[in-house]
């Protein structure tokens, strides 16, 4: 028999709707409503600005529609990009070419291709329009695309007239004239300032980041890069980029060092002196440890978030944008690795990281990252700024990716930004937070504690709006679950309104009318493979 729509959950532990008998013994978790909420970072729903690489509507476009808070101007194009004159190297991605990739994805008219920064221009032009803000990469491997004519060969690597050095000296004036024949970095700087105000503004560009998986240079850019960098070498030119950042605008986030996974953030990828890093545990701890020390001698604060990039794996078969059904069971697990402790992936990535809650750079991540920046430079916190849970076409991406924006709410976590358009069912993860109710209702920017007592199928996530409690929950399993909610405060009378996206409904969609709620328990009914944000109001 068919369940009614009615009743979805119960007040004061009653229960008002009897599941299936293959929903099982209901999973407890306890709500502690009774206690102060802790603050999260409103940016943890960001995403890259990518154009139309990925096809179909514009990013931003899908961005405004899903709601998205933060924008970055990043990956391996960002690199090789020369502000002066919009063009980049493709590296790897494509043939080694120069050309207007950049600008071409993004729609600028032609007219506009030449003008000096107009790819951050209009990235960040479109942020603004949408009341985003924008975080910029800037390039520390040494040598941007000199011009726009196609593929690169190995006899014209850099340096050669294919290509422009980078550089981060001097402090020219806004109004300066643009010197072609190389990037000047603070200059750049400087035009942002004058043009968009400083990060502390409203319309400011809020951060920058030191580049982009540094520990893949060599295979990724070849032609710019063709040796694996140092760590000494990458710690000296991010602390002096860091350095020329701050002096030019104070409130800036510096953020680094985008590491691309686990063997990056270990070693940087067993660069070349790794062997004088060793006694550090990782490569991030000496990251951190060289930007403590730095600081400490400038008397200012150099390295504002610790960059991790974080895409899921699996013996099985690639999960980074799958669409494959017989992959979902992994996609759906993978986001456990942010949180869950014990939680152990099935792929390389276990073999690469411990699974452990003390110590170093372990398994789960976010702990271990945290544990990282007290232990080597309290105060910094955590990015990350790539991340992927599977392509916008199968539910199963949207559950991963819903999950993982749930297990993103840590008070160390400062901003993340999703790889990849947010159409399909990325989009309407993205609207579970940011627009539930289809009249821009929000997930509060805060978090209560939530123990599950079998996390293995179901992620909560809890906060408070002035008087009214949230709750987002997530049933990965295929079959139905039945959740016993115990809330630490009672409630009093009150009205439960549910919202969600499952197989059935592709949209944020309302989930029946509101039901009367009241006491200490709720009871709430999950369909297989299903998001419900619900939220509880006084009457």
């Amino acid at each position: 028999m068919r369940p009614s729509r009615r009743a979805l959950l119960a007040g004061a532990g009653a229960t008002i709707w009897a599941g299936p008998s293959h929903a099982g013994e209901p999973l407890s978790v306890r709500v502690r409503n009774g206690a102060e909420p802790v603050p999260v970072s409103p940016l943890i729903y960001g995403s890259g600005e990518i154009g139309t690489l990925d096809g179909g509507p514009p990013s931003a476009e899908l961005d405004r529609a899903a709601g998205v808070t933060l924008r970055r101007f990043g990956g391996n194009f960002a690199t090789s990009y020369n502000w002066t004159n919009n063009a980049c190297n493709a590296g790897k991605d494509w043939q080694q070419a120069n050309g207007d990739f950049l600008s071409q994805s993004l729609g600028l008219p032609p007219a506009e291709r030449g003008v000096p920064g107009a790819v951050i221009a209009a990235m960040h032009g479109a942020s603004l329009a949408m009341g985003a803000r924008s975080i910029v990469t800037l390039p520390l491997a040494g040598f941007v695309a000199a011009d726009k004519d196609g593929p690169v060969p190995a006899d014209r690597a850099a340096p050669s007239p294919r290509f422009v050095p980078v550089s981060w000296e001097g402090r020219r004036g806004a109004s300066a004239l643009v010197d072609p024949r190389v990037a000047d970095i603070p200059h750049l700087l400087a035009r942002l300032v004058a043009r968009y105000g400083p990060a502390s503004g409203a319309t400011g560009i809020r951060g920058y980041i030191l580049d982009n998986e540094p520990g893949l240079w060599a295979t990724q850019h070849p032609r710019i890069v063709r040796a694996p960098v140092r760590i000494a070498d990458l710690l000296a030119r991010s602390i002096k980029a860091a350095r020329a950042i701050k002096a030019i605008d104070p409130d800036a986030w510096v953020i680094g060092p985008a590491s691309w996974g686990a063997t990056g953030m270990v070693s940087l990828q067993n660069a070349p002196d790794w062997n004088a890093y060793r006694h550090h545990g990782s490569f991030l701890a000496a990251y951190l440890d060289a930007f403590r020390l730095a600081s400490e001698r400038e008397g200012k604060r150099l390295l504002d978030a610790l960059d991790v990039h974080w895409y899921p794996f699996s013996e099985r078969g690639t999960l980074f944008r799958t669409q494959d059904p017989a992959l979902a069971g992994p996609l759906l697990d993978a986001p456990r690795s942010l949180t869950e402790a014990g939680f152990r992936e099935a792929s390389w990535v276990s073999q690469a990281l411990p699974v452990s809650n003390e110590g170093g750079l372990a398994l789960p991540l976010l702990p271990s990252l945290e544990r990282l920046t007290a232990a080597n430079f309290p105060g910094t916190r955590t990015a990350v700024t790539e991340y992927n849970y599977g392509g916008a076409g199968q539910l199963a991406s949207g559950l991963a990716l819903a999950d993982a924006l749930a297990r993103f709410a840590r008070p160390e976590v400062l901003l993340t930004a999703h790889w990849g358009s947010l159409a399909g069912w990325l989009g309407t993860a993205f609207r579970l937070y940011r627009n539930y109710d289809g009249r821009e209702g929000r997930f509060p920017d805060n978090a209560l504690p939530v123990e599950a007592a079998r996390p293995d199928g179901l992620t909560v996530r809890a906060g408070t709006d002035g008087a009214r409690l949230h709750l987002v929950a997530i049933n990965r399993a295929a079959e139905t679950r039945i959740v016993e909610i115990a809330l630490e405060r009672p409630l009093p009378a009150s009205r439960l309104t549910s919202y969600g996206f499952d197989a059935r409904h592709p949209e944020m969609s309302a989930m029946g009318a509101p039901e009367p709620v009241s006491g200490g328990t709720l009871r709430l009914m999950l369909p297989a493979r299903s998001a419900r944000h619900c939220v509880v109001a006084p009457n």
